[in-house]
This record gives structure tokens, sequence and C-alpha cells, in this order.
């Protein structure tokens, strides 16, 4: 027997088995579901869509059919057709597809559904093998394709066929393409295929380059994964050693591949055996047989499985394992429950894969294990384990029907668990309160969570009667602590912070509950902090920090001890500063202590130690890398920085903050900031679309457009043509709900400074007057709002202001001294420290130009 591994063993063919299953699946569903008559012409397109998107594939080929033969004219038919072929793909029904889109003609199709027909055309000959065809169609799609990444899928696929047949300097040519791209899947996926050409004209080292380069691209992409099983086949036969690390990390992060993780357990083992660690090789092939579906592979496994288990002298054991994996009597209730112990064992190692794939065997035969839904029960909690709710919710509805009452208890008591999690309360505590009535291993924490989730109801009666019931029954449980914690958190939630005061007050006082003060004495000083009553507050804190010094909330209460001592006036900046250095020097391994030394910094930035506070910021992503604080602290580094005149040094300590930081857009902003103090104005613009693409509304976004359009107003001073640009970006601010009405009226400003910059004097003109009356894209509760601000207060009118002034100098411009003295009496009437200036400027027009006393 032939028991080499063909490289080609990985690629198209790998996800064959479980597609197939899925595909089945998907039918089946449709075929349930039946088609359904569409209504409108477009109703029955977004059918179809939803359908796709819903992966009902039958269902979206016999909508699609439908609405082929009712609306043959539509201009919805080159989608439906394009959606049609989709599922034909998907259903493995490559024959069909291609027949299909041959069928249709090509007027019917616009230039870019043109290159989606050719792509999905050329995937099926692809699935087929048929490697010139493909090659014919990528190409036809290569024309038409507008679409970036789609156009660059087209260049991979057509690379591996024109590989596949034979034409390798070609391929070579293609993948190239690819090795720029800003897709690190792409490059990878390019460089994994050059690889095994490499690999095919015997380059072994050159291959090695490749797959080093696409582990380069990002370790733990499945491209990344499979480049290290081919290294590590390089290295098994010369270096067996260094080969381990390698297939180790494929087995560890191919869970997308189960052929490819079969495949590393099978080559981890036979390299351990090659290093004479029989016992290691024993579990590597162990493994990989529990997940080997295919049986010239399992035939593999066994022998080198049973080779290591003689060298162990573990031949009986390695026999019984065996029977356990493949029994020899069907139907065998013994080989049934080994099975669902093996799976019970490897679900509490959190072996979830391997615990899977034997109870989904356990389950095609139902009768082995009798009624009692063990496997359904289980099945549920290693999914819920894995946070796969949706699938543990569907197992442990079935455990409901189990014969035996501790199943039956656990699934209603998980279902609760899973409705609460989705902030589904009524029905947890529903749940909850069936667990509760099995009056089993689980009646005292049922009845306990059913007074969570009335707590989280908001439902004050019921939640009192049910702590009541609850407190009679368990007068001394150990719930007792966090029950009086969730009717703190219920009262604080509806607004009665006293009454929550109250509660915790009360709990400190109660005999029944005294491993839990710690974090009611917490609890209680963040409560009145809320309230601003910091004396009570620090004398909280430093009650839990003085009667329990060694429970792990102390650090944090002696932090918020500080933090309250300075709010409340105590201390002053560098006191507080300094007691944060002290906590953080105390406790440099808690979880406080990122946050005391962010705290410090800020202590010093608000001091004006901008040196001091740049350093202290630093600091916290240097000691502590994988703090949530670690991408601001690199923020106000920069924000120091730019303090200290080091304008460099911001702009790199802006660079560390990574991509996927939600304070991302925010540091682009102040990058762009600094690049416009620079009068690098291009720079600018590049970070502030940056934001724009990411940030597609809110203050963000608008901060973004202003900031845009002031880099463009600035390069209007050289060439005019940006003041058009520049107004364009400010008007569109004055139609963006999100923006406030200052941030309007600054648009509105700056777009008529703009036109007039322009020669458009009598527009500017308008659009002056029109932010003075505060007309600029008010909406009306903000304008009731600003009404009720000047009856009480003098509000912040400076755009308006401005734009007055400059209404009323162009009317000065004009000599039109009666349209500017009009014009600085709406300005006087605003009221505020301006008020006087004006009524001076009126009576100097006026007297300058002999004007009538009785304007």
């Amino acid at each position: 027997m032939d028991w080499s591994i063909s490289p080609g063993f990985i690629g198209q063919k790998m996800r064959k088995r479980t597609l197939k299953i899925f595909l089945f699946f998907c039918s089946f569903i449709g075929c349930c579901l039946g088609s359904t008559v569409g209504g409108s012409e477009e109703a029955l397109f977004e059918q179809i869509k939803e359908a796709m998107d819903d992966s009902l594939l039958s269902r979206t080929i016999d909508l699609s059919r439908e609405f082929e033969n009712s609306y043959p004219h539509s201009v919805y038919l080159p989608s439906v057709c394009i959606l049609h072929a989709q599922a034909l793909y998907f259903q493995a029904k490559y024959e069909e597809l291609i027949a299909f889109l041959s069928q249709k003609t090509v007027s019917q199709f616009s230039f870019e559904d043109l290159g989606k027909v050719a792509f999905w055309k050329a995937e099926a000959y692809r699935a087929l093998e048929k490697w010139p065809e493909a090659v014919t169609e990528y190409e036809i799609a290569e024309k038409h394709l507008l679409d970036s990444s789609l156009l660059e899928k087209v260049w991979l696929r057509k690379g591996f066929c024109l590989w596949q047949e034979g034409k390798v300097q070609p391929a070579k040519e293609v993948l190239n393409q690819l090795l720029h791209s800003k897709n690190p899947a792409f490059c990878a996926e390019a460089l994994l295929i050059l690889g095994k050409i490499a690999l095919n004209l015997g380059k072994e080292e050159e291959a090695k380059e490749y797959f080093q380069s696409v582990i380069a691209q990002g370790a733990y992409l499945a491209q990344a994964v499979e480049a290290k099983y081919w290294i590590g086949l390089l290295l098994e036969q010369s270096h067996p050693q260094e080969a381990v690390p390698y297939f180790e990390f494929v087995v560890d992060n191919a869970s997308f591949s189960r052929d490819l993780t079969v495949l590393g357990f099978l080559e981890l083992g036979k390299t351990y055996l090659a290093l004479e660690e029989s016992g290691k090789a024993m579990l590597s092939f162990e493994k990989g047989l529990s997940l080997c579906l295919k049986e010239n592979y399992q035939l593999l496994f066994v022998k080198y499985y049973l080779s290591a288990a003689i060298l162990q002298n573990r031949l009986n054991e390695a026999r019984q394992k065996l029977f356990s994996m493949f029994p020899f009597e069907k139907g065998s209730r013994m080989g049934a429950w080994v099975r669902f112990i093996e799976a019970e064992e490897e679900a509490k190692n959190e072996q979830y894969d391997f615990a899977l794939l034997l109870l989904d065997q356990l389950l095609v035969d139902e009768s082995l294990l009798g009624k009692s839904k063990q496997v359904e029960y289980t099945l549920g909690r290693i999914y819920y384990n894995m946070g796969s709710k949706d699938a543990a919710e569907k197992n442990f509805l079935k455990a409901l029907a189990s014969t035996d009452p501790d199943v039956s208890e656990h699934a209603s008591f998980y279902l609760g668990l899973i409705e609460y999690d989705k902030s589904k309360y009524a029905e947890s505590a529903d749940r909850f309160a069936e667990a509760f009535q099995k009056q089993g291993k689980l009646e005292e924490e049922a009845l306990f969570n059913v007074l969570l989730s009335k707590a989280k109801m908001h439902n004050v009666d019921d939640f009192l009667k049910a702590k009541e019931a609850f407190i009679l029954k368990y007068p001394s449980s150990r719930f007792i602590p966090e029950i009086y914690l969730a009717e703190t958190d219920l009262w604080e939630e509806l607004g009665q912070v006293d009454n929550a005061i109250g509660i915790v007050q009360k709990s400190l006082s109660d005999p029944f509950v005294n491993r839990g003060k710690p974090v009611l004495l917490l609890k209680l000083g963040r409560l009145f902090l809320k309230q601003g009553k910091y004396p009570e507050a620090t004398e909280a804190f430093l009650k839990l920090s003085h009667d329990y010094p060694t429970d792990r909330l102390v650090p944090e209460a002696l932090y918020l001890a500080t933090f309250s001592d300075y709010l409340a006036g105590k201390i002053g900046l560098h006191t507080a500063r300094v007691k944060m250095l002290e906590l953080l020097n105390k406790y440099p391994s808690e979880p406080i202590a990122p946050k005391a030394l962010f705290s410090a910094a800020e202590y010093a930035y608000n001091e004006a130690d901008f040196y001091g506070a740049r350093w202290l910021f630093e600091e916290v992503p240097k000691e502590y890398p994988s703090s949530e604080l670690a991408d601001q602290a690199y923020y106000w580094a920069a924000k120091s920085a730019i303090e200290c005149k080091d304008l460099s040094g911001a702009l790199l300590l802006l660079e560390k903050i990574p991509e996927n930081s939600p304070i991302k857009s925010e540091a682009r902003l102040l990058q762009g900031k600094i690049y416009f103090d620079q009068s690098q104005y291009a720079a600018a613009i590049s970070l502030f679309d940056g934001v724009l693409d990411k940030e597609k509304r809110g203050k963000l976004h608008v901060l973004a457009l202003l900031r845009k359009a002031d880099s463009l107003f600035a390069q209007a001073a050289k060439e005019k043509k940006y003041f058009v640009d520049a107004c364009t970006i400010y008007s569109s601010i004055l139609k963006d709900d999100s923006a406030d009405p200052e941030e309007r009226d600054e648009a509105a400003f700056k777009c008529a400074v703009c036109l007039q910059k322009s020669g458009r004097i009598d527009d500017a003109l308008a659009s002056y007057l029109a932010i003075l009356d505060g007309r600029i894209g008010r909406l009306k509760e903000e304008t009731e709002k600003e009404k009720d601000v000047q009856r009480n207060d003098f509000p912040e009118f400076y755009w308006r202001i401005k734009a007055g002034v400059e209404a009323a100098l162009i009317k000065e411009d004009q000599k039109d001294w009666l349209g500017a003295i009009a014009i600085y009496r709406k300005l006087e009437s605003l009221g505020g420290p301006t008020q006087q200036e004006f009524r001076d400027t009126v009576a100097r027009l006026k007297k300058d130009h002999f004007l009538s006393e009785g304007l």
C-alpha cells in the first residue's frame, strides 16, 4: 500500500464534504419553505436577495425562475440571473450553472455584470477542473470587472488555474500582481500558490521563502497556517525537531479546515515517532483519527497509531480506544456509552471539536442511550461554552423532554441563562422558575436568578416579593450579598440613588452578609461619588481598605479615595498625582495599576507639566501593553508632545495607535491638525478623508468635514478654485443632523467667506444675515432650547456675531449706512459684553454720515 501524501491533497476539495452537507441542509430548508408568490417586481427581487443572503439556495433558484418568467424585461433581471448562478454554484451544480449562463445574451447585461457572469462561469469550470475554460472566462471577467477586490480574486483563481494547466510562467506573472495587494489574505494566497509551484518544481529553498512570506502577512491567516504545514513537511525529514512547532501550530489553528487539521496531526505524530517520542506520537494519531473522515487516511492513522502503541507497550489500550472509535458490533450500546464518556471528558478539557464529533455520531441512533437526552444536553453545554448560543438553545430545548429530572432541570436553567444574555428578562425569569420547580440541585441558584431577571425588568413590586420569598426560604444563602447588589442596581437604574444608598447601608448591617461586604462598601462609595458626596465616598473607600486590607478590591478603593479627595478639593493636582504614583508602586501588577498611572499623567497634564505628563502617558503602553488605556495614553502623550512643541514626536506617537482602535479617528484628526498647522494641507486632507471613510456620521464625521474644508480654504490662498471645493463641504455640514447649531453656524460663516472671496458678495451677504438671524440649519427643538437659554443666560453667539460684523462691513463698503446701522442694531440686541460696542458704532455712523435721529 502506498502511504505517501500528495501535496495536492490540500486544495479546493478540502471542504467538499462539509459543503455538501451544508448544501443539502439549505436545499432541504428551501423545499420545506416552498416558493412564495411575490407581489410586485421589486418585492420579488427583494425576496430573491433575502433568500440568497440567508443561504436558502433552492428557494433562490425557484424565485429566480419565477422572476424570469414573470418579468422578462425587468431592469433587475441581470442581477437575478447572477444570483441564480451563484445559488447553483453553492449547490455544486456546476454544469447546470454553465449551461444557464451560456443561454443568456451579452445584450442582457451591463459592462460590469458581464464581468460577474464570466467570473461565475469561470468558478464553475475551476470546480470541474476544466482549467483552460476557466482561464478563458477569468480573462473575460478581467476586462469587465470594476470592483478591485473581485478583480484581485479573479487574478488569484486565474493564476491557480494556469498552474494546474501547466502554464507555470504565466501563472507566476498573474500571481505577482497580487503581491502588493492591500488585502493581506489575497497577498498571502498568492504567495502560498507561488510556494506550491516552487515546491512542485523541486525548488525547496525558494518554496520555503514564499511560505515564510505568507506567514509574514499574518501568522493566523488561514493561508499562513497552511504555509506552516508545508514548511513542516520541508523540515520533517532532515530536521524533525524544528518541524514539530510548525505542525503544532497547524493543529492548534487550522479549525477552518478539517483536512488540514487531520494532516497536521498525522505529520506531527510521524515527526514525534522520528524523535522517538512515541507517547506524544500516539496522542497525535489518536486525535487525528478522531477527526479523520476519509477511509484511506483512517487506515493510515491506524497503522501509525498501532506502531506507536507497540513502542509504548500499550497495544491493548490502543485496541480498546480503536473499539471506542469504531465499534466492531453494529448498534453496540457499550460503544455508544464509551463514546459519550469520551466526549464528556474531551469537553471538560475544552477540546470541543472532538467532543462534538463524537456526540454527533451518537445522535444517529438515539435509542442507544435511551430517552435521557443526555447527548442533546451535553451538546448544549459544549455549544454554550463555545459561545454558540443558538446551537446551544436548540439542543437544550430537546433536552427538556428528558426522562432524567436532573437533565431537564439543568436544561431549563441554561435556557434561562441564554434568554438573560439576550436581555429577554421575562422569558429568562420563566425558565429559571421552571428549573426551581424541579426542586433539584439548582433550586436555590435558579430562584436567585429569577430575582436577577425581575430586577432587570425594573418591576419593583415583583422583585421585592421574590426577594422576600427567597430570604424566607434561604435566610443564610451565599447569594444574599448579590441580592442586595441587584436591588441597589435596580434603584440606581431607576434614578433613585438615595434608595440605592439606603439598601447598601442596610446590607452592611445584615448579620448574614459577611463575605460580600467589601463589594458592598465599594458600591456605596461609588454611589456617594455619583451624588457628589465626596467625604462620604472617601470614608466608604477607606473603610473597605482598613477593615479588609487583603481583599482584592483594596487597590481600586484606594484609587477611588484619591479621586474623591481631589474632586472634593481636599488635595490638589500635584498631591493627587503623587498619591496615584504611590498607589502604582504599591500595586504594580493589580488591574488598577494602569488606571493609576494614566490618572497620574492626567493630573500632570492639567498641572501644565507637559513634559512629565508625556513621560507618564508613554509609560502606560510600555508597562501595560494589553491595557485598554494604552491607545488613550498614546493619544494624550501626543497632545502633551504638541504642548512641548515636539510635533514630530506627536506624529510618531499617534502612528502607534492601531487601525482597529476605537480612537483611531480622533488620532487621525489630531494628526491632520498638526499637518494643517504646518501648512501641509494635502497630508492633512488625506488624514481627514481617512476619518470620513470610517465615520459615516456623528461628531467626528462633522469635525473631519470642517477640518478638511479649512484645509481647502487655506490652499485657496494660492489657488482660488479651492474656495468652491471648501464651500461645497461647508454647505454639506448644514444638512448634517449630527452637527450641532454652533457647528452649522461655523460652517455657514466659512462658506460665506468663500463666497465673498470668490466675488459673490450678494450671496455672501445673504448667508451672513441668515447666520445672524439664527436661521442656519436649526432644528425646531434646538431653536426652542436656544430661546430658553436666551431668557436665562447669555449664550455663545460667536459665529452669529462674526457673521453680523462681516455683513455690516459689506454694507459699509457699499456706503449703505442705513443697512449697516440696521445690522449693528441686531448685533446690539443680542446683548452680552459686545452690546455697548455695537451701540457706540451705531452712534458713530449716525454722526459721521448725518443720519436722522429717528432711525
